[in-house]
C-alpha cells in the first residue's frame, strides 16, 4: 500500500500557503490578548526555517527590577503621613470606638482648654492637686540659696550632664503608721522626712505605687545622665486687634518673636537612669528655669509617653520668696508654649494622626525634677561668660587669650538636685555630676573630625600605596584577601556611622563628620573591593582541587579488551573501597556551585544575623576582637604557603595605628565626644595588635612557619641565605662573583662568619639577610632580587626559574 500523494498548488489552491508541504512547521498563531506572550516565530521574515540547532531568541519575560522598584518606591514615599479626614471612626487603645483627631486637632483642644481654664469659662480641663511631697521642699539646705541674696547665677546651661551620683530613697518602705523613712545616705542627713501615713486612705496607694513603679529597681538606681535645651520664651502667633498679652508685659506683633519672659527660659531634654544591674530607661522633660535665683523645675515621663506640660505650674505654686507671685506667669508661659505648638503644626505641608502613647514595660512613674545652680565664683561676671560663649559660637581667634570661665558643675557645690516619683514613694538626690555646654561639645566634635580625617587618610594613602607596591601575580599571591576583606568590613562599619551621625544631625559638626565617613567610603567601596578582587582573581587557581586519579585498570585484560563504563552505584562502591569518596566539605562546595543563588541566600542571612547581635553592649568587645583581627589570615598564610614580606612593613605599622586610633579613642578616652565610659578590654585590643605584629616580624626572621608543627608546616623552601664560608687558598668560596649584577654593586660576605649567633636561626640571620644566593650560585643582595622578583620571577642572568624567596 503506497502512501498517498499530497496534494498540489493546484489541487488545493493557488494561494502562497496553499502549496507547502504538510511536514511544515505550523504558523505561530496570534495571542489570545494583548497581555499574552507572543509565540517565538520558528522562521526568520523571508527567509527559509531556523536550523534545529541554532539557538531560538527566548520569549519576553516581566521586567521584575521595574516592579521592584515601583513597589519600593511607593513604599518609602508614602512615609506613614496620612491626611486626616473630617470624621471617620477607629478603635482606640482599650477597644473604643472614637472618632479621629489629628495632631493639629488634638493641640488646638489642649490650648483652648487651657485657656478656658485660665479665663474661668468653660473648658475640659481640671488641675490636678498638688503633690503631698514636693522636690523643692526637701533640697539639702547646701542647694538652698537666701531670699534676699545678692547672687548672681548661670542664665544658660544648655548642653549635656553626665555622671551624676543618685541617693535612693523609699519613702513606703516604713515599717508602721508612724514611722518616718530612713537612710543612711549622707545626702539627707540634714532632713526631716515627712511620714507618709501610707495605710491611711485618701493620702496613699501602696497598690498603685507598685503598679506605676513596675520592674525598674528604683532602689538600685545609682547614676543619672540628662541632655538639657534652653531657650528664650517668645511669642510667636498673634493677632493685630490684640493689645497685649494675658501679662501685659509686652505689644504683640503679628509674625514677629519677642522676648516676653526675661527671666525665665524653657527648658527641654531628656534624662537616663542607670542602676547597679546595668539596666537603664530613658525620660523625656519639660520645664522652667528661673533665672534670678537659678532654680529648675521639670516634669518627666517615661520616653514614649506625651509630656502635659500643664502639670508644671503646680510645681511652682503661686509666690516665689517676696512677693514674687508666679502663678500667673508660669500659667501664662504654658500657654505660650501651647499657641507655638498650635503654629508649628499649622506650619506642616503634611498633618499627621494622633500618636497613641507609647506605654513603658518598666515603669510609668511620673518624675518631679527641683535642680538648683550654684552662684557665679567671685571675679566672674555674666558678661565674661556670654563674651567667651559667642567667641566660641562664632570664632575670631581670640579664644586663646580668653580666661574660660568655670562651669557651673566647678563653681561651689555643684549642681544640686531631688527628684520625686510622683506617686510612686520614692526620692532620688543628685550630686557630683559634670557638665558639658553646648558649644564645648561642638569644638569637640569638631577636633574629634580632623582627628578621624587623619587617621583615615592614613589608612586610605597606606592601603594605595600597597596596591602600588604589589601589582604582579606573584607579589599579589603573598597577600591575604581575608586580610583585606575584614578591613573593608571595618571600615564599611566607620563610614555607616560617621554618614549618619553627619546628615542625621544638622548642627556645626555635621560637615566635619562627613569628611571621615567619604575617606572610610573611599576604602570600603573602592580600594578595598578593587585590590580584594584583584587578589580573588590571582589566588583563585589555588582553590581549585585536582579531580582524584582515575582507578588502575585490571591487568588480565587483554590488548582487544573492551571497557564496560561503571554504574554510579559502581562508581560509589569504588571509592568506598579506595576512600577517595567526597567529603562534606567538597558536597558543600559542589552544593554552592550548582546553585549559585544560595550563596546570596547564606550571605544574606548571615549578615542579617550578625547586624542583630554585633552592638549588642555584651557582644561589642567580642565583635571588636573579631574586627581587629585582620592581621590572623595573613600570618596563616605566610605559614602555610612558606612566604613572607606579602605585606609592606610601613602598611603593617601605619594602618595598626591609624585604625586603633578610632577605638581607642571611644573607648580608652574619658572626655570622649560619645559619652561612652572607658573600657578595660580597650587596651587589651592594643595588646593584640602588637602580638600579631610580632608575630609577622618574627616570621620575616624566624621563618613563616616556626610556629607550627612539622605535620602542618609546608614543605621545607630553598634558603636563600646559606652560611658562606670565607674565601682563603686552602678553601675556596663557592661564589666566584661577588658583584651584584642588579645594581652592580659589591655583595659584602665578611659579616657571614660561622661563629656568628644566626646559625642558630636556620639561616635567617640578621647579617646573613642581605645577600641571598640563587639556587643557580648567582648572588644579589637580598632587597635588588626581592625587588626584582616582585616583576619576574626569574633569574636576571641565566634566566632559570627562581623559587619564592
Amino acid at each position: 500500500m503506497s502512501d498517498p500523494t499530497p496534494p498540489t498548488s493546484g489541487a488545493r489552491g493557488t494561494g502562497p500557503d496553499r502549496g507547502r508541504d504538510r511536514d511544515a512547521p505550523p504558523q505561530p498563531q496570534p495571542p489570545s490578548s494583548p497581555r499574552s506572550p507572543r509565540p517565538t516565530p520558528t522562521t526568520t521574515p523571508g527567509l527559509q526555517p531556523l536550523p534545529p540547532g541554532m539557538l531560538q531568541s527566548p520569549p519576553p519575560r516581566p521586567n521584575l527590577s521595574s516592579m521592584l522598584f515601583m513597589t519600593a518606591f511607593f513604599f518609602f514615599m508614602s512615609g506613614g503621613n496620612n491626611i486626616p479626614t473630617s470624621g471617620g471612626v477607629e478603635i482606640g487603645p482599650d477597644g473604643e470606638l472614637r472618632m479621629k483627631q489629628s495632631e493639629l486637632d488634638y493641640v488646638r483642644g489642649l490650648r483652648d482648654d487651657w485657656k478656658g481654664w485660665i479665663n474661668g469659662t468653660e473648658g475640659n480641663y481640671t488641675e490636678p492637686a498638688i503633690p503631698p511631697i514636693l522636690p523643692s521642699s526637701i533640697i539639702p539646705p547646701e542647694y538652698v540659696h537666701p531670699v534676699t541674696h545678692q547672687h548672681q547665677f548661670y542664665k544658660n546651661i544648655t548642653g549635656f550632664y553626665r555622671s551624676a551620683v543618685v541617693h535612693p530613697l523609699s519613702l513606703s518602705a516604713t515599717g508602721g503608721e508612724d514611722s518616718s523613712p530612713t537612710t543612711t545616705s549622707d545626702y539627707w542627713r540634714h532632713l526631716n522626712l515627712p511620714t507618709l501615713n501610707l495605710n491611711k486612705t485618701g493620702e496613699w496607694n501602696e497598690t498603685l505605687a507598685k503598679e506605676l513603679r513596675g520592674s525598674w529597681d528604683w532602689e538600685s538606681t545609682n547614676k543619672w545622665d540628662m541632655n538639657l535645651k534652653e531657650r528664650n520664651i517668645s511669642i510667636v502667633s498673634f493677632d493685630n486687634d490684640s493689645d497685649s498679652d494675658t501679662n501685659g508685659d509686652k505689644t504683640r506683633e503679628t509674625g514677629i518673636e519677642i522676648e516676653g519672659y526675661p527671666d525665665w527660659t524653657w527648658v527641654k531634654g531628656s534624662a537616663t537612669l542607670y542602676s547597679t544591674n546595668d539596666e537603664q530607661i530613658a525620660y523625656d522633660f519639660y520645664g522652667l528655669h528661673h533665672i534670678p535665683n537659678g532654680t529648675y523645675n521639670l516634669y518627666a515621663l517615661p520616653e514614649g509617653m506625651r509630656v502635659d506640660i500643664r502639670r508644671l505650674p503646680g510645681m511652682w505654686g503661686e509666690t516665689l520668696g517676696i512677693g514674687g507671685e508666679v502663678g500667673n506667669v508660669t500659667r501664662g508661659i504654658v500657654l505660650r508654649e501651647l499657641e507655638k505648638e498650635v503654629k508649628s503644626q499649622e506650619d506642616l505641608l503634611i498633618l499627621n494622626d494622633v500618636q497613641s502613647d507609647d506605654i513603658s514595660d518598666v515603669t510609668t512613674c511620673p518624675l518631679l525634677i527641683y535642680m538648683t545652680l550654684p552662684p557665679l565664683p567671685k571675679g566672674v561676671s555674666p558678661f565674661e561668660i556670654e563674651a567667651y560663649e559667642r567667641e566660641l559660637q562664632n570664632p575670631t581667634g581670640i579664644r586663646s587669650g580668653m580666661r574660660r570661665p568655670p562651669g557651673y558643675w566647678e563653681s561651689g557645690v555643684g549642681l544640686g538636685a531631688v527628684v520625686v516619683a510622683d506617686g510612686c514613694g520614692v526620692v532620688l538626690g543628685l550630686e557630683g555630676g559634670k557638665g558639658l555646654g553646648i558649644d564645648d561639645f561642638w569644638r569637640k566634635s569638631v577636633n574629634y573630625a580632623a582627628f578621624a580625617t587623619v587617621s583615615q587618610l592614613l589608612v586610605l594613602l597606606l592601603l594605595v600605596r600597597q596596591m602600588e607596591s604589589t601589582r604582579t601575580p606573584s607579589s599579589l599571591a603573598k597577600v591575604s584577601l581575608w586580610s583585606i576583606v575584614i578591613m573593608s568590613i571595618s571600615d564599611s562599619w566607620i563610614f555607616s556611622a560617621h554618614v549618619v551621625v553627619g546628615i542625621w544631625s544638622d548642627n556645626k559638626a555635621s560637615l566635619p563628620m562627613l569628611v571621615p565617613g567619604f575617606l572610610c567610603l573611599c576604602t570600603a567601596v573602592v580600594f578595598g573591593p578593587r585590590y580584594a578582587v584583584l587578589l580573588h582573581r590571582i589566588q583563585a587557581p589555588e582553590r581549585v582541587s585536582a579531580p582524584p586519579p582515575p582507578p588502575p585498570r585490571p591487568a588480565t585484560q587483554g590488548p582487544n579488551a573492551t571497557t564496560t563504563p561503571n554504574t554510579p552505584a559502581q562508581d560509589t562502591a569504588i571509592a568506598e573501597r579506595t576512600g577517595q569518596g567526597p567529603t562534606m566539605s567538597q558536597d558543600v562546595r559542589n552544593l554552592f556551585r550548582n546553585y549559585p543563588a544560595l550563596k546570596w541566600v547564606f550571605g544574606l542571612g548571615a549578615l542579617f544575623f550578625i547586624l542583630q547581635i554585633i552592638f549588642l553592649p555584651s557582644v561589642i568587645p567580642f565583635s571588636m576582637f573579631a574586627l581587629y583581627s585582620y592581621w590572623l589570615p595573613q600570618i596563616w598564610r605566610n605559614a602555610r604557603r612558606g612566604t613572607s614580606r606579602g605585606l609592606d612593613g610601613e602598611f603593617v605599622i601605619g594602618t595598626t595605628i591609624g585604625r586603633l586610633a578610632l577605638p581607642m579613642y571611644a573607648f580608652a578616652c574619658p572626655d570622649n565626644v560619645f559619652f561612652v565610659k572607658t573600657r578595660s578590654w580597650a587596651w587589651g585590643i592594643v595588646w593584640w595588635q602588637l602580638f600579631q605584629i610580632s608575630v609577622l616580624y618574627a616570621q620575616e626572621r624566624l621563618g613563616p612557619a616556626f610556629f607550627l608543627p612539622k605535620s602542618l608546616a609546608p614543605p621545607e623552601l630553598y634558603n636563600y641565605h646559606p652560611l658562606i664560608p670565607t674565601s682563603d687558598p686552602e678553601n675556596p668560596s663557592p661564589v666566584n662573583e661577588t658583584t651584584c649584577s642588579i645594581c652592580m654593586e659589591e655583595v659584602d660576605l665578611t659579616t657571614s662568619h660561622p661563629s656568628h649567633s644566626s646559625t642558630a636561626m636556620g639561616g635567617l640571620g640578621d647579617k646573613r639577610r642581605n645577600y641571598a644566593l640563587a639556587p643557580c650560585g648567582h648572588l644579589f643582595h637580598t632587597k635588588c632580587l626581592s625587588q626584582w622578583m616582585g616583576i619576574k620571577t626569574i633569574c636576571p642572568l641565566c634566566k632559570r626559574s627562581l623559587p619564592p624567596l
